[in-house]
């Protein structure tokens, strides 16, 4: 069985030869850590795939359809301000940021200003936002579609959000509010963004692209829930994914996944009326859990994610803790259950532990 086939059976709870695993790697501090433990220097992502024996569901890069969804043309980029202990830059979407220099990745950086303030800069955002602006896709489309049937690894789109993409356009406190305030712009935002995605998304299935799965993004939660009201949320902004997903299936997408941060319990119904059957990361921290949402929903959504990364810092015992009993419990039950960690491998965890973990997941994946 293909890694491609491995994933999708996986994830519609069709009877692999054995469930899917992977990983995502992005933050290079955890790579360097890794590095000075003993793994080969300079690897590439698909080499680190490679060497930790995992399958290539790299789609965040490798397996990620090369489409163009930013501004264009992009903000000039630029230093604000810098010292010692920080940068403040302006950035190519528009935003603010402040970096603390001693402080590397995963850390946050300070979100000071946001490019959208009011209607007038909605405009000039919107404008950039055109779908039909050369470059945004691939020159070979009609070759990607071709080979796209052909393929031995899962061929992944990401098609776009809704708040979580107005709150990078205002700011969550500013988003949070256009929603109550001016609910007219609302609405005019998630039009526009389900124009912007539909039109590429058409373009793509139409030179005969072959997607095996789609992801959405919002990252709209926090440890105790949504960023906006279950209620607000299903009003705005459930017409964006009900168009999206009828699309998607009508082009024989079997795989289409939502991925947000933080605690979702409260939003997967709603994504789950919309056609949505996978949830990504299933953040532990913020007290979600693969098990709970498997007795709550049955096979009507599976996950790309759920191991608690936390674990893996801890060492060999944490892990068996940790991995072992979601493995087997959603194996018994119908399985849909890519095995990875709830976010980005943070550098913490030593190769060594890293290492223990892909022996335990594959060994009982393997049965």
């Amino acid at each position: 069985m293909t890694e491609r086939e491995r994933f999708i059976r996986t994830l519609t709870c069709s009877s692999p030869d054995r469930p899917s695993y992977g990983d995502y790697f992005s933050y290079e501090e955890t790579q360097k850590r890794w590095e000075k433990d003993g793994l080969p220097k300079g690897l590439n992502r698909e080499e680190l795939f490679n060497y930790f024996g995992m399958d290539r569901i790299d789609i965040w890069d490798g397996q990620k359809f090369p489409l163009c969804d930013d501004i264009i043309p992009l903000f000039e980029s630029s230093v604000v301000e810098e010292t010692d202990a920080y940068v403040i830059r302006k950035d190519a979407v528009g935003r603010v940021l402040k970096t603390l220099k001693n402080v590397p990745p995963p850390a946050m950086p300070q979100f000071i200003s946001y490019p959208v303030t009011d209607r007038k800069t909605w405009a000039d955002y919107k404008n950039r936002l055109d779908p039909e602006t050369p470059g945004r896709l691939p020159a070979n489309l009609l070759q990607i579609g071709r080979s796209s049937l052909s393929r031995n690894t899962p061929l992944c789109a990401w098609f776009g959000g809704t708040y979580g993409y107005i709150r990078n356009w205002l700011g969550v406190e500013n988003a949070s509010i256009l929603f109550y305030d001016d609910p007219g712009l609302v609405e005019e935002m998630i039009e526009h963004l389900t124009y912007f995605y539909m039109t590429l998304a058409k373009k793509i299935f139409g030179a005969g692209v072959q997607l095996d799965a789609v992801m959405f993004w919002e990252d709209m939660a926090y440890k105790n829930g949504s960023l906006l009201s279950p209620e607000k949320y299903r009003k705005y902004c459930l017409r964006f994914y009900k168009v999206m997903v009828e699309l998607v299936r009508k082009n024989g997408v079997k795989v289409v996944m939502l991925d947000s941060d933080g605690n979702i319990d409260e939003l997967m119904p709603i994504w789950l009326d919309a056609g949505i059957n996978c949830m990504h990361p299933m953040e532990v921290a913020a007290g979600m859990d693969v098990r709970t949402a498997r007795s709550k929903y049955g096979r009507n959504v599976t996950f790309l994610g759920g191991i608690d990364k936390r674990a893996l810092a801890r060492g060999p015992a944490a892990i068996d803790a940790e991995v072992i009993p979601k493995i087997r419990d959603l194996l018994d039950t119908g399985g849909g259950f890519v095995v990875e960690c709830d976010h980005a491998v943070p550098p913490d965890v030593s190769l060594d532990n890293y290492l223990y973990f892909r022996k335990v997941v594959s060994k009982i994946c393997a049965g």
